[in-house]
């Protein structure tokens, strides 16, 4: 019985296998990376393994949350410690990234949606570089997508048992790294904008069994084991002890956000809004969960920018990718729920009468979007070598330093060509074949005219 539920769920889940494997050709041949924040957090989990805690020159836990670096202190117990076993740990998190961003734009948009999703955000040179590269971040935002995850069904299925489920998982996010907050922000828009359809109701017994855990966890470790106290986690050093910077360039973030992801990801953003617009009577739950997604990336980039602009702080402005790297996965489903929209309007249409080709045609517009960015990614990858720097002019940046060098470049392209062409059968592959009646009638039609 069991060796035949594992069965079905390869089959039903064997296309993210497939763009999962075609990531993994994408970043694991990439070399590694350093900066100054991975060599601190690098002696943070390094010191676990002698004195019990990360504590590293500038302090005890250089005022971090403490699980990643116990994560990457049993895998350096496990393998050895090295640097490149810790880089090892961020690209298998960022390859679970790829995962949880599938889960999530399957519960929210659809299984289309989730895929491509998923293969933009294994692509995005932001997020590969993020996982070469030896930092918790990839930590923090896997369990913080695994959260939404399981609070999206909470609300949908409106049970307790998964809100204390939900609850669990924000814990663990939040004592990985304090940027999970941002999580909070798509989950209160989700239940704003579908408070009218949905049974889901907050109540203080939700409220209770969703924070609990969070108490819990805060307390023993700070109140605790960490002979802190309880809110000195949350008095980070960006915000006691800043550094200013005087005249930020105003349109950072943009600059930034366009570097580090491409032009394409953005124009198959703005296309897929477009379209949701132009058709809300037949997408009208798409619209709102695109609100949903780019309310979040608006939320996020508004309060990096009210740091910056407002109160002139460096490190949201040279360490935007960091401060903003939560945003990656909403633009990606943003621009991939093309695919699920694509899918309701050719459905929608009735092929016994006169094809309306504008539908078909918008929508094969969107989905060659959704492969330039993938395209434009892969070529990114191949031409950026040594240091890599996503920022504003030749200061503000956040740095990746190369640590050890990339495989030969014609295995590099090769490999990454490989994983890019697994990527694309992944998405397309099984729905031409399920599809394969109405695609041959569209394109008999299409050779008529």
């Amino acid at each position: 019985m069991e060796g035949k539920r594992a069965q079905a769920f390869l089959r039903e889940h064997s296309q993210i296998i497939v763009v999962l494997v075609g990531c993994f050709l994408i970043a694991a041949p990439m070399g590694t990376y350093t900066n100054w924040d991975a060599q601190l957090e690098y002696e943070a989990a390094a010191s676990i393994l002698t004195h019990g805690y990360p504590i590293v020159t500038t302090g005890l836990m250089i005022n971090q949350p403490p699980l990643g670096f116990y994560t990457s202190a049993a895998t350096f117990a496990t393998f050895g410690l090295n640097y490149l076993n810790g880089v090892g740990l961020a690209t298998a998190f960022g390859l679970g990234c790829v995962a949880a961003v599938y889960a999530l734009g399957t519960v929210l948009y659809g299984k289309k949606t989730g895929l491509a999703a998923a293969a933009l955000f294994g692509f995005a040179p932001w997020h590969v570089y993020m996982s070469r590269i030896f930092l918790i971040d990839n930590q923090y935002l896997f369990l913080s997508l695994l959260f939404l995850t399981v609070a999206v069904l909470a609300v949908k299925r409106n049970s307790d048992k998964l809100v204390l489920g939900a609850g669990v998982v924000f814990a663990l996010a939040f004592l990985t790294k304090l940027f999970a907050v941002f999580t909070l922000i798509p989950l209160l828009l989700l239940i704003v904008l579908n408070r009218k359809n949905g049974a889901f109701k907050l109540s203080r017994k939700k409220a209770l069994f969703f924070i609990l855990p969070t108490l819990i966890l805060q307390a023993v470790w700070f109140g605790g084991f960490a002979n802190q106290h309880f809110f000195g986690v949350y008095l980070s050093s960006d915000f006691t002890h800043p550094e200013l910077v005087a005249n930020p360039v105003p349109e950072f973030l943009p600059i930034i956000f366009i570097k580090s992801a491409g032009w394409f990801l953005f124009a198959a953003v703005f296309f897929s809004l477009a379209l949701a617009v132009a058709y809300r009577k037949q997408l009208g739950r798409f619209l709102h969960l695109d609100l949903v997604c780019l309310g979040t990336v608006a939320a996020i980039m508004a309060l990096d920018m009210l740091l910056v602009l407002g109160f002139h702080l460096t490190v949201p402005y040279v360490s935007a990718v960091k401060y903003n790297y939560f945003a990656l996965p909403f633009l990606c489903l943003a621009a991939a729920s093309i695919a699920d929209k694509g899918g309701n309007l050719i459905g929608s249409m009735e092929t016994k009468k006169k094809i309306d080709w504008a539908k078909p045609a918008l929508v094969l517009a969107g989905l060659i979007l959704i492969f330039a960015s993938l395209v434009e990614s892969t070529l990114f990858l191949n031409a950026w070598y040594g240091f890599v720097s996503f920022g504003v002019g030749s200061v503000t940046y956040y740095g990746f330093y190369l640590n050890t060098p990339a495989v030969e470049t014609s295995i590099l392209v090769n490999l990454h060509f490989l994983g890019l062409a697994l990527a694309v059968v992944g998405l397309v592959a099984p729905f031409v074949y399920l599809n394969r009646q109405t695609v041959i009638h569209c394109i008999f039609r299409l050779l008529r005219r």
